[in-house]
């Protein structure tokens, strides 16, 4: 396992995603301002999907970093985190996305500045990097991490119709993403069950499944969606799944995800952890998300745990 080392003690490199919705006029400055005396070696921005893994190697390789500090939302720390398992190098995901689930999990404030200032205090305690449990899937010969959640079926088609119709997400923003899950339940009624194999045992039908590595699931506005319970903990995944097609389980699971999980108790959902494999297979084929992008639709995937992901919490408490 890879061990973690003294943050204060090793250069700084700023990843920013200039796109992300929180991200202020002066924010950057400022962050470079307050961290420079900690060793920041370079500034680099984000110009499309998948840049921000390229530039985090990039910025171990050409600038010696240990330390790298995202500006963006999940998306851009699910890159950089790719990016930085079994490097060494600790991952500081200041929030300046639409949700930043995986920076609320690990303790930063919803404001970037407050952020940012906690970071520059972790610093000047010499707070420790932290190592985390995050997702790794394979489908169809793609091959990435996930640090919140991945999802076959129905939240999948639903994060395809939020990535094609960018205005609404603009216009509604997480109203759009109820939406598009009771669309993409209504599409799946015509689609035949999935077969699931958890750690190798034996397969059994599904309509759909939720993975997850960080608890909660998600977050509506201030309100958590704790759709897994189970997730979270260290070398393991949280997964649960719809048992028919249809709304009924996803409605069921949703309300008792933010109202004390009694889903956890009902016949339309199954739910469990996994600490070898969750492999899904699909005659059809099945649409894939990993972190909220959609990955096209495959007969095949295999997700499991991955650990040698050091990031800095930013409550400064240990798990």
């Amino acid at each position: 396992m890879t061990e973690p080392r003294h943050a204060a003690d090793h250069p700084i490199v700023l990843l920013v995603n200039p796109r992300s919705t929180a991200a202020r006029p002066g924010l950057t400055e400022y962050a470079e301002h307050v961290l420079s005396p900690f060793g920041v070696r370079a500034v680099l921005t984000t110009q499309e999907r998948g840049h921000a893994a390229e530039l985090a190697r990039f910025a171990m390789q050409e600038h010696e970093a240990l330390t790298v500090v995202t500006l963006g939302g999940d998306g851009t720390a699910a890159e950089a985190a790719g990016a930085l398992v079994g490097t060494g190098a600790a991952l500081a995901p200041i929030p300046t996305g639409s949700t930043n689930v995986f920076a609320r999990t690990i303790g930063w404030p919803m404001d970037p500045r407050e952020a940012i200032d906690r970071l520059v205090r972790a610093l000047e305690a010499g707070q420790d990097a932290e190592s985390v449990t995050i997702g790794h899937v394979e489908a169809s010969g793609q091959d990435r991490f996930f640090i919140v959640n991945a999802g076959v079926g129905i939240d999948a088609e639903a994060a395809d119709l939020v990535e094609r119709h960018p205005e609404w997400k603009r216009r509604v923003g997480q109203v759009w993403f109820a939406s598009a899950t009771f669309l993409a339940a209504t599409r799946q009624r015509r689609q035949p069950l999935m077969r699931v194999s958890i750690d190798g045992g034996t397969s059994f039908p599904m309509a759909s499944v939720s993975v997850a590595c960080t608890r909660p699931y998600a977050y509506f506005r201030k309100h958590a969606f704790d759709l897994i319970p189970e997730a979270g903990q260290d070398g393991v995944l949280g997964w649960l799944g719809s048992v028919n097609r249809g709304m009924s389980g996803p409605a069921i699971a949703a309300a008792g995800a933010f109202t004390g999980a009694w889903h956890l108790d009902s016949s339309r959902v199954a739910h469990g952890v996994a600490r070898g494999s969750i492999v899904l297979e699909s005659s059809e084929g099945v649409a894939l998300q990993a972190d909220g992008e959609p990955l096209g639709r495959h007969r095949r995937i295999v997700m499991t745990p991955a650990a040698g992901l050091l990031v800095l919490r930013g409550d400064g408490q240990a798990r």
